[in-house]
């Protein structure tokens, strides 16, 4: 499998060092440029790795909440150091975590692992992306706003404002003193306006790639679209200040507030239909399939440098001719890291791949593929 000559290859993971992380006490990888394949039984640690790239790109891990969880066994810290190629210029970007955060990249060091974002982008497709559809509107906007965050710094300005004038009025609605509530309102207003007009060009933006994989992943036999459903129709700031006095009476009542951003949602539709009352489990996997490579195609388009693409079991998403049609779609990413269980006889077929078996907490590099 070629790799797509559509984008010139500008940055890749080169290498990743773990310590104390998850169940790897010590491991160093050097990784392909291309598709790097991590196979290996349920249980020695392949969405470990995965997690470690997630975690040095987002901040975050899509597994916990609580980073004290990721710590190997009875130890007390965890580091992730990786070496990043851009334009043939190398970064160093180091996490550390004891229960402070510590991260550095290049000379600089910060406090906050917020910092990190726009550094790597990445986008994951995983068995648990499934909520997506089925699952309650806080992931759904948890995915807008990952999305957006990594390449759109003033997306995360707007979002930490509104969240904080949002709590300062709650608490205000929750004791009955609206005196002052208006000049939280005219911060949420304006922060409110730029995120939902942010997650709406989103939506609008991956349209034609959506439609695109989703035609692919289903051999021409499904359309699948993202219908945005914010909290408001009018999305401008004199109509989120419009919304906030009009329902102020009934948020007193209730002690929270009940439009703007933090209600919007969206829902996938396959042929005009609901994916979550409609669609059969193929459906639904090959849909969302779709929607994290319209999501990487963006943020490649967004962030100007080709983003990770990750991929977590493959195997167990996709039905065999899903399977089939999604590894088509391999050719169209820049550097790729795929986990399975399975038979590897396929991967051996690619082009410039690398294939790690993972045992136990240690990886080895089987062999290089046809290059």
């Amino acid at each position: 499998m070629k790799q797509s000559p559509k984008m010139r290859l500008k940055m890749h993971l080169k290498s990743l060092h773990l310590r104390n992380f998850r169940n790897y006490r010590n491991q160093l990888l050097n990784f392909s440029p291309h598709i790097n394949v991590i196979a290996g039984e349920n249980g020695q640690g392949k969405t470990n790795l995965l997690e470690a790239i997630h975690l040095l790109s987002t901040g975050k891990s899509f597994r916990t909440n609580h980073l004290s969880d990721l710590i190997y066994m009875g130890e007390d810290f965890f580091t992730i150091h990786a070496e990043i190629e851009k334009d043939g210029v190398f970064e160093s970007l180091s996490l550390y975590f004891d229960g402070t955060r510590k991260l550095r990249h290049n000379s600089n060091v910060y406090l906050s692992f917020t910092n990190l974002l726009g550094i790597l982008p990445s986008c994951l497709l995983a068995p648990t992306d499934i909520q997506l559809i089925s699952g309650q509107p806080v992931l759904r906007r948890r995915f807008l706003n990952l999305h957006i965050a990594q390449f759109d710094p003033l997306y995360v300005y707007h979002l930490l404002r509104y969240t904080k004038a949002m709590k300062q009025r709650n608490h205000l609605l929750k004791s009955k003193k609206t005196d002052a509530i208006e000049c939280f309102e005219f911060e949420m207003a304006s922060s409110g306006s730029y995120l939902t007009a942010e997650r709406e060009n989103m939506i609008s933006e991956i349209k034609s790639s959506l439609e695109k994989f989703g035609a692919v992943l289903s051999d021409e036999k499904e359309r699948v679209e993202l219908l945005f459903e914010p909290s408001i129709s009018d999305i401008s700031k004199d109509g989120f200040l419009k919304q906030f006095e009009k329902m102020r009476p009934k948020e007193q009542y209730i002690g929270s507030s009940l439009v703007g951003p933090h209600r919007d949602d969206f829902q996938i539709q396959i042929n005009s239909l609901s994916a979550k009352t409609y669609a059969s489990e193929g459906q639904k996997r090959s849909s969302l399939a779709a929607l994290r490579f319209s999501e990487w195609s963006r943020l490649c388009s967004r962030s100007r440098e080709p983003a990770l693409m990750c991929i977590d079991d493959m195997g167990i998403q996709l039905d065999d001719i899903r399977k089939e049609l999604a590894n088509k779609s391999l050719g169209e990413f820049a550097q790729t890291f795929i986990t399975t269980p399975y038979n590897i006889d396929l991967f051996r077929e690619m082009e410039n791949a690398e294939i790690f078996q993972i045992k136990g907490g240690e990886a080895y590099k089987l062999s290089s593929a046809l290059t």
